[in-house]
């Protein structure tokens, strides 16, 4: 049995790759992640724009307790076995890339528990910084400049330490900074150049500029880049 990761880039369904679709058109069974109940499954619009087949729905809790999140896809798992047991293949589309802060890597942990042999297969996508860089006209690291993908979960010292050595950046999940967002920006300026996108490449994008980029968001879709010479 193999497990895919699946990459379907971060919401414009023009940016899903043939080998997304092939992988997840042949994959005996398909889980769709759901963060919660009555919550829209964004994996799984773009997924449905390109493909009709059955998919099986996992409760994958938003979380950073490690022990409860996983307790959660154990049972998951568990409820759904007689869905995928006999299954060769198994995916996950997640947004984005399939390697870069992707769910499908504690989905496979799990798995890894109930089904040792399983292999892995990573299958990438556009990442969200990809996407908003253009989307924004935006050129991210030119020449020798150095690129920084930052957590906005990371301890607060340690955004501060990569931002400072940093000629251009990208925050992800900057809505768990807060109001601290603003201020460690602007104690590791300074930048030229301040831009959030925010659920790129859906129909309700939305792109600031400046300082009014670092204004407190609860939007969990959401990149910050900071570019220091451009």
């Amino acid at each position: 049995m193999i497990f895919w990761g699946v990459g379907l880039g971060p919401g414009d369904p023009e940016l899903v790759t043939l080998k997304a679709l092939r992988v997840l058109g042949d994959a005996g069974a398909v889980f769709l992640p759901f963060s919660g109940k009555g919550r829209k499954s964004v994996a799984g619009t773009i997924l449905g724009a390109h493909l009709h087949r059955e998919t099986i729905p996992l409760h994958f809790p938003m979380v950073r307790d490690n022990g409860r999140r996983d307790a959660i896809l154990r049972e998951e798992l568990t409820r759904t076995l007689p869905l995928w047991r006999e299954a060769a293949s198994l995916a996950l589309p997640v947004i984005g890339d399939s390697a870069l802060y992707a769910t499908a890597a504690y989905l496979y942990s799990v798995l890894q528990e109930m089904v040792p042999e399983i292999e892995l297969g990573l299958v990438p996508g556009i990442s969200a910084h990809s996407l908003a860089s253009s989307r924004a006209g935006q050129f991210l690291a030119l020449g020798d400049e150095n690129l920084s993908v930052i957590p906005g979960t990371a301890p607060e010292g340690k955004i501060r330490s990569m931002l400072s050595a940093s000629d251009a950046a990208v925050i992800y999940k900057p809505s768990a900074l807060g109001g601290s967002l603003l201020r460690i920006v602007q104690e590791t300026g300074p930048w030229s150049t301040i831009i959030r996108v925010d659920r790129a490449g859906m129909g309700d994008e939305r792109i600031t500029e400046g300082i009014s980029a670092l204004c407190a968001s609860d939007e969990y879709l959401s990149v910050v880049e900071l570019l220091r010479y451009r």
